[in-house]
């Protein structure tokens, strides 16, 4: 078995693992990237782009979005090749104007990020986006978001660290760990034995079962979400759509368990984007069902039923596919970024369900902050892998 020595080996290179391997890799760490598949072949591969604050959760994850979406402009500048970066801005679409109240707070929480949100009324928000239904009450509109292809971001990231040194093992799977005390001594894989000085865990839905190998409880479970994607020129909009109801879906995944209602079951939240090739990318649900990427009949049923009552132009465009992607969702609803203090020289980067598109850029940096020693900009205790009690040990074994 070969012996691959290194700095920092990155265990996964959905685009999360890849953001951290290029700006570890940039500081001049010796990294090794390893990964199950390839490059985003995982949830990386089968998302939309939604660069977004406005649809992030008030508090820390908002402080990240608002820090990641600083660094991106200058970050696709650095990459070998385009990602198809593109600042379209984004509305919240209000379909009952009882919700008012709870939008108008999260709009004073984004204010406290210096985050822009207009007021739309139904005139105003026709005049921006002409196929809009007029039967919507308005939108929030928000001039500063941006959608990138998740697929190529993720590419050039991996491209970047490899141009700055860094070496990439792919279809590699770890096979266990040699533990030294509190410390990983090697981690043996399908392609030899990596020793590193440090290990990154970046396994998005696959972290729980790689947690245990180390004795760490990274409770990290699949939500999917179904996607529907529409023949070239469709230009529909200028905007990123996304229903207020979406960020409802999104914070209370215990509603699909009691609704009555059959859209809140499938976890259902309208959001449309136009990509660079002029292809609606519509959504989505979000399901518990395991590791199970299969789309559902129900589910596309009601992503396209739903889009047109939003959008009724879109009933004359024809769908080329749909598809499904595992987000990795954490119970408490917050990512899983940090250095473990049970195991001394492991960062996990995992957990970041739907906003790891968004979430990448600053994650990158604040793990390649801890792993060169220096103190990350923002205060991520909480963060902590550490916050999950540990799993039994021997259950783990068997």
């Amino acid at each position: 078995m070969q012996r691959i020595d290194c700095d920092l080996a990155v265990v996964g290179s959905g685009i999360i693992g890849a953001s951290c391997a290029y700006q570890a890799a940039r500081r001049g760490l010796k990294v090794v990237m390893i990964d199950a598949q390839t490059p985003a072949a995982g949830t990386s591969g089968a998302c939309d782009g939604y660069v977004s604050i406005s649809s992030k959760k008030p508090g820390l994850v908002m402080a990240l979005a608002a820090a990641s979406k600083r660094v991106y402009p200058g970050l696709v500048k650095e990459l070998p090749f385009d990602p198809e970066y593109m600042p379209s801005g984004g509305m919240l679409v209000v379909e009952d104007p009882n919700d008012m109240g709870k939008l108008e707070a999260h709009v004073a929480a984004l204010a406290e990020f210096d985050v822009p949100m207009q007021w739309l009324d139904r005139q105003a928000m026709l005049a921006r986006e002409p196929h809009l239904s007029p039967d919507l009450h308005g939108a929030f509109r928000c001039p500063i978001e941006a959608i990138v292809n998740p697929y190529l971001m993720t590419l050039g990231l991996v491209a970047g660290a490899e141009a700055n040194g860094a070496r990439g093992y792919w279809r590699t799977r770890p096979l266990g760990f040699e533990l030294a005390g509190n410390r990983i001594a090697a981690m043996d894989t399908t392609a030899g034995r990596i020793v590193a000085e440090q290990y990154l865990f970046c396994a998005g839905v696959w972290s729980q079962e790689l947690g245990r190998m180390v004795g760490l409880d990274l409770p990290v479970v699949p939500r999917r979400g179904e996607l529907v994607v529409t023949e070239r020129g469709a230009n529909l909009a200028t905007h990123y759509l996304m229903s207020a109801k979406y960020l409802v879906a999104k914070a209370d995944p215990d509603a699909a368990k009691t609704s009555a209602d059959p859209l809140v079951r499938l976890g259902h939240g309208f959001c449309l984007e136009v990509n660079a090739q002029g292809q609606c990318i519509i959504g989505s649900t979000r399901s518990f069902v395991g590791h199970d990427r299969r789309t559902t009949p129900e589910g596309i049923a009601a992503i396209v039923r739903e889009a047109v009552k939003r959008m009724p132009a879109l009933a004359r465009v024809r769908v080329l596919r749909v598809f499904a992607g595992l987000r990795p969702y954490v119970d408490d609803k917050k990512p899983i970024i940090g250095r473990s203090g049970r195991v001394a020289n492991l960062l996990v980067a995992a957990g970041h369900e739907g906003d790891g598109i968004c979430l990448s850029a600053i994650t990158g940096v604040l793990i390649a902050d801890l792993a060169t020693g220096r103190t990350p900009e923002l205060d991520i205790a909480e963060l902590t892998p550490d916050r999950f009690p540990p799993p039994n040990l021997a259950a783990a074994a068997q």
